[in-house]
């Protein structure tokens, strides 16, 4: 709550050795290749512009947008567990000589952006990756007691590395022995790092954990930017719904790595609004939940050019739109109820934020166009004082039926901007 909440929006990069090319985890053949970009180390170096590029370019991309924080993958199972910094523990035969990991981390505190680290639970399995081990076969031969030993050799050479330049570390994959203990042992370091877990499984529902995440859906939502994490069923993964209020989706519109020209999902490069909408959904579908939209970076550290339009999107919509997003909280529990509104089938959909400094004033983010152009919004019988067009400063008018009941309104910048925003005051 001191400054993580209140955050909202952030940054996930996901980059390594499969940058721009393919990825280990070869679930679905038309969407993964079988191979990595960069077989080596060395060959991954050699094609980027070095480490202090790579991240103030990354950086620069998330100070741009308006995003408060960025993570970015210092080793990832799906990557070949390639340590982006140069460890000196000799289990990994993937590291770069150059500190990926160390520049991103400076990059980003110099432009008041916090830096996150990501780190794999386990390495188990990927002694036997496509080219070979990546890890010591040693360590898969004694299996999780040596994976959970050498993480925590990991997670203090990274202490001892960068210390409280760092702000917060996530911690993914299925946890297996003793496990439950990394948060504790993360916490005896840093003290107040913010510690994110991908699941909410319950070894890592433990008291050092701040939050968790249910990480990406895998039916289909309504509408299809919404976000699934009020629902109650496991996803692709196996990761479930987190237990707390906290969340962070990281929907990923290039699959993880960035994959080459004509690899993003087609809502992505169909509509340059979508992922706008998405962070919309999870600014105020629930309670406290963030948004890091998973990106893969070109090998340089920009951003593929098939997502600059929905970056753009956002950031545009953050020149006048902020003060409904940054030290908010989603209306969960409040007198307005965000989701579809219905009035003799004028549908439309809206997320609802609500500042933590003033409890009396809520922001509607409407991102459906109600089908016959007027509007009634649940406000548990309460009276607005008033209600404005947040972008033009317009005041509206309105009768209270059942709740505010708005007509002649021009909804026109949800096509212009991807989303209309009503401020209502009581």
């Amino acid at each position: 709550m001191k400054w993580f909440a209140p955050a909202r929006f952030g940054m996930f990069y996901h980059y390594g050795l499969y940058t721009g090319g393919g990825c280990s985890v070869a679930i679905e053949d038309d969407i993964y290749e079988s191979r990595m970009k960069y077989e080596t180390a060395e060959e991954f170096e050699a094609a980027t512009p070095g480490p202090e590029a790579v991240a103030a370019n990354m950086a620069q991309a998330a100070k741009d947008i308006g995003a408060k924080y960025a993570i970015l993958t210092a080793v990832h199972t799906g990557d070949a567990i390639t340590v982006l910094f140069p460890t000196k523990n000799p289990t990994f035969y993937h590291k770069t000589k150059g500190d990926y990991v160390g520049e991103f981390i400076k990059a980003c505190n110099a432009r008041e952006i916090k830096p996150f680290l990501y780190l794999p639970m386990g390495f188990g399995g990927w002694e036997q990756a496509p080219y070979g081990p990546c890890i010591d076969p040693k360590v898969g031969e004694q299996g999780f007691p040596a994976y959970y030993t050498l993480l925590c050799e990991l997670i203090k050479e990274i202490y001892d590395r960068y210390g409280k330049a760092l702000a917060g570390l996530w911690l993914d994959g299925r946890p297996e022995f003793g496990m439950e203990r990394i948060p504790a042992y993360i916490r005896s370091l840093w003290g107040d790092d913010i510690i994110i877990t991908n699941n909410a499984a319950a070894e890592l529902d433990v008291p050092e954990t701040d939050f968790g995440t249910s990480e990406e859906h895998e039916d289909p939502c309504s509408p299809a930017y919404n976000r699934w994490s009020g629902y109650r069923r496991n996803g692709r993964w196996g990761a479930t719904p987190p237990r707390r209020d906290f969340n962070e989706d990281i929907p990923t519109p290039n699959y993880w790595w960035y994959n080459g020209p004509g690899r993003f999902k087609p809502e992505y490069l169909n509509d340059r609004f979508f992922l706008l909408r998405e962070f919309c959904c999870a600014m105020g579908q629930r309670g406290i939940w963030n948004f890091a939209p998973g990106i893969g970076p070109m090998i340089d550290g920009t951003m593929p050019p098939e997502i600059l339009p929905s970056l753009k999107a956002i950031q545009d919509f953050l020149e006048w739109g902020s003060e409904a997003i940054y030290n908010t909280k989603g209306a969960e529990a409040t007198i307005m109820t965000p989701g579809y509104f219905d009035h003799h089938n004028s549908i439309g959909f809206c997320s609802i934020t609500t500042p933590y400094a003033n409890p009396n004033t809520f922001y509607v983010l409407v991102t459906q166009t109600p089908l016959k152009g007027f509007a009634l919004f649940e406000t548990a019988g309460y009276v607005p004082k008033r209600i404005t067009d947040l972008r033009t400063g317009e005041e509206l008018s309105f009768e209270m039926w059942s709740g505010p009941y708005l007509e002649g309104v021009d909804w026109s910048d949800v096509d212009t901007y991807g989303v209309k925003v009503l401020k209502f005051e009581f």
